[in-house]
């Protein structure tokens, strides 16, 4: 059975690789285009896909195209671009490079995820990956990666990059930069000192630096610093930075968490949600914004970790994941007394998460769509699709998550020529839907088909990569 499926694989994806080679069209016809830039959708659109590229799109009744082309019926569909899971770890953390290319990588695209953003992973594998993709050796989503993140402590592995002291840190940044990383991620630091050497380094080697905030450096000085982007709010301890009693409780709980005392740190963190200042916080959103500071809420990752139970994880979905990584999620909470209090903390705050990211946008902060995949039950590429809808949630429209996953990853990244809208010239990374999603966002999630480098994968050959992921996934459980 196992060489029966090998040998079907073999000849979906050659003849995917044969079409993307010719310079027949692919014509997507009278479908309704959504890019989260209109007010509605635009009915009744033509796009003309040749050679990986959008060459043409506009009205149906305008647009004119040969006869040898293929033209896929649009009636009734919705089209958006490729998405983007601007948070995600794919080789590295709880994602073993020795599977996780055979089940990550087409999990992620046949949920429409044509982008990723790692974030913390082993960088070898992830540019070699890169690079195959990009060659067209195979199918996955377009890699944007920091390979390991900076950390304060602990071994040096292939997603951390342990650095003891501010030069430690520079040199960190010098390496990781001529070893072809993307950007520089931050975990921990040991010191502000080591922070902003960080960010003086990354400016002068002219590379982005991102990640959580360290705890003694507030939120406007990173934005001040030139951070790109500040990943979370709860591990960035975004609520201190908005307190009233922030001089006050910052040393304390710096000193709590030198002690590892987790209760006080989850008393203190509660002291710095209950005393928000409102004019701390308009002050900031106003930083962001003139610094062009993004945020990443990854609101989904802290639902799944204070909500293990509540968690949408049904059989199915759970076949993508292999036995071993199923087995670490399945440990801790229950047995673990600082694993359950960690939990419980997470729960009572996780509310001020869905607050913040809806005053940020609605003061007009930039915010991206990340799910930090891999994380205790968030499954990647379902992950991004549940992150949208907790952006709405937290009073995004639809419209505006798609956005966020889409043309705003493209702002941030510098690529709005390539992709992010549906136009002449750029990328064809498309997903094309079964409903509107700007009438309720889950209907992203109801995919007839994706557009990935201008070729066509139809629900038949998305339903083969995902039995190919499973497959892959069984495999490690069966070594384990």
């Amino acid at each position: 059975m196992k060489l029966i499926a090998k040998v079907f694989f073999l000849i979906l994806f050659g003849t995917l690789a044969a079409l993307a080679g010719t310079t027949v069209p692919l014509v997507l016809q009278h479908v309704a285009i959504i890019d989260g830039t209109d007010a509605a959708p635009r009915s009744d659109q033509t796009v003309v896909i040749r050679g990986g590229q959008i060459t043409a799109t506009g009205p149906a009744s305008q647009i004119k195209f040969e006869k040898s082309a293929r033209v896929i019926d649009g009636h009734g569909k919705f089209l958006i671009p490729g998405l983007w899971d601007m948070h995600v770890h794919i080789a590295g953390v709880s994602a073993d490079p020795s599977w996780s290319k055979d089940v990550l990588l087409p999990l992620l695209l046949a949920n429409g995820i044509t982008g990723v953003r790692d974030m913390g992973g082993d960088l070898e594998t992830l540019l070699s990956w890169k690079r195959d993709i990009e060659s067209g050796k195979f199918l996955g989503p377009h890699i944007v990666a920091a390979g390991p993140w900076l950390a304060g402590r602990g071994r040096k592995t292939p997603e951390q990059f342990p650095v003891a002291n501010a030069d430690e840190a520079r040199a960190a940044v010098r390496e990781l930069k001529q070893r072809g990383a993307d950007f520089i991620k931050i975990l921990t630091l040991p010191s502000r000192e080591a922070f902003f050497a960080v960010a003086d380094e990354a400016r002068k080697q002219g590379i982005s630096f991102v990640g959580h905030l360290p705890l003694d450096v507030d939120a406007a000085e990173a934005s001040d610093a030139g951070m790109h982007s500040i990943e979370h709010f709860y591990y960035s301890d975004f609520a201190l930075s908005l307190s009233a009693q922030e001089k006050t409780l910052r040393p304390q709980l710096l000193a709590a968490e030198k002690k590892r005392d987790f209760t006080a740190s989850a008393s203190l963190r509660s002291e710095a949600v209950a005393s928000f200042s409102s004019e701390k916080a308009d002050a900031l959103w106003n930083k962001l914004k003139t610094n062009k500071t993004w945020v990443t809420p990854t609101l989904e990752e802290i639902y799944a970790a204070g909500h293990p139970a509540a968690v949408p994880l049904d059989k199915k979905s759970l076949t993508f994941i292999p036995e071993p990584v199923l087995k670490s999620w399945r440990g801790g909470a229950a047995d673990d007394p600082a694993s359950s209090a960690r939990v419980n903390t997470l729960a009572k705050l996780a509310e001020n998460d869905w607050k913040l990211t809806g005053e940020m946008h609605t003061a007009g902060v930039s915010l991206l769509a990340g799910s930090d995949s891999l994380d205790e039950g968030v499954i990647p590429g379902f992950s991004l699709h549940l992150e949208l809808a907790q952006l709405v949630k937290a009073g995004f429209t639809p419209m505006e998550a798609i956005h966020c996953a889409t043309a705003g990853a493209a702002e941030f990244l510098g690529r709005t020529k390539d992709f992010g809208t549906i136009e002449t010239g750029k990328f064809a990374d498309l997903v094309l839907l079964d409903a509107n999603p700007a009438e309720d966002i889950a209907n992203t999630r109801r995919i007839f088909a994706v557009i990935r480098d201008g070729q066509f994968l139809d629900r038949q050959a998305l339903d083969l990569m995902l039995a190919k992921a499973v497959t892959a996934a069984r495999a490690v459980r069966s070594e384990k």
